[in-house]
């Protein structure tokens, strides 16, 4: 099958197709995509999206993507399929990838997306950075509610709203920096010191209760449980922490496949 008659077979309305596809359509689908420009970013996303629903659990679709796109990340898949669930109705985009992989997170809100989707220019994954900061600063602190009634009035844009309270939270940080006295105690740098402690017991510890987190509790329960101790976080060190090992564990996943481990049993 040629890729313009994979293309023909493509319904980008959100509609399942009338033509009865089986996974090999749908991986050639994900591979011709997947080397395109922008817009074939997406149908990659909605033809993994469609694999999904072709299996019945979440480990036999990842094992279907381990064989059908062993080069693929998981990460990676995740991302392409969040940006087809979210940009699936757009059939012309001149945003990058990185940009759509920024915005398409579920956390990021309707009217910011939309705002950045309108601009006739492409934008840099920098700028929906600094927008979705200042943003969340705009929805989360009740300082800055007039900047959130500004968006919802039409008198500001969402990326307005945010460079604004960015601007704002840099000058109540200087503020605060010029009225601490110079000994006041550094929490952030007693909190980051390694006196006492030993990575070498840490490090093994923390896979302990990784392990039995994963193996004793289902995914819905873990995640309410981590996401209710998150906060409060005043000097944000949690969700730094989680930031880094989140890297480190992406890394770790590619030194050990969950195809090889199964192969091992």
């Amino acid at each position: 099958m040629s890729a313009s008659d994979m293309l023909d077979r493509i319904d980008l309305s959100g509609i399942q197709p009338s033509v009865n596809r089986t996974l090999d359509d749908i991986a050639d689908d994900v591979r011709i995509h997947l080397s395109g420009a922008v817009e074939n970013i997406i149908r990659a996303g909605q033809a993994l999206l469609e694999g999904r629903e072709e299996h019945k659990s979440d480990n036999d679709f990842h094992d279907w993507c381990i064989k059908e796109f062993p080069d693929l990340h998981r990460n990676t898949r995740l991302q392409l399929m969040q940006i087809g669930r979210r940009f699936g109705a757009h059939q012309s985009m001149h945003h990058s990838f990185t940009v759509l992989r920024e915005l398409a997170a579920p956390s990021v809100p309707d009217e910011l997306v939309e705002e950045v989707l309108s601009l006739d220019r492409p934008v840099k994954v920098t700028e929906v950075q600094e927008a979705k900061k200042g943003y969340k600063e705009v929805q989360e602190d009740p300082d800055y509610v007039d900047l959130l009634e500004d968006v919802k009035d039409n008198r500001k844009t969402p990326t307005e709203a945010a460079k604004e309270a960015l601007i704002r939270s840099e000058k109540k940080r200087e503020a605060i920096s010029n009225t601490v006295s110079p000994d006041v105690i550094d929490l952030g740098a007693i909190a980051r010191s390694k006196e006492g402690t030993d990575i070498r017991s840490v490090g093994p510890a923390f896979i302990v209760l990784m392990e039995k987190l994963c193996t004793k509790f289902d995914e819905r329960d873990i995640k309410r449980e981590l996401y209710a101790f998150m906060e409060p976080d005043p000097l944000g060190l949690k969700k730094e922490a989680m930031h880094k090992m989140s890297d480190i564990l992406s890394d770790l996943c590619l030194d050990f496949p969950l195809n090889e481990l199964k192969n091992l049993n």
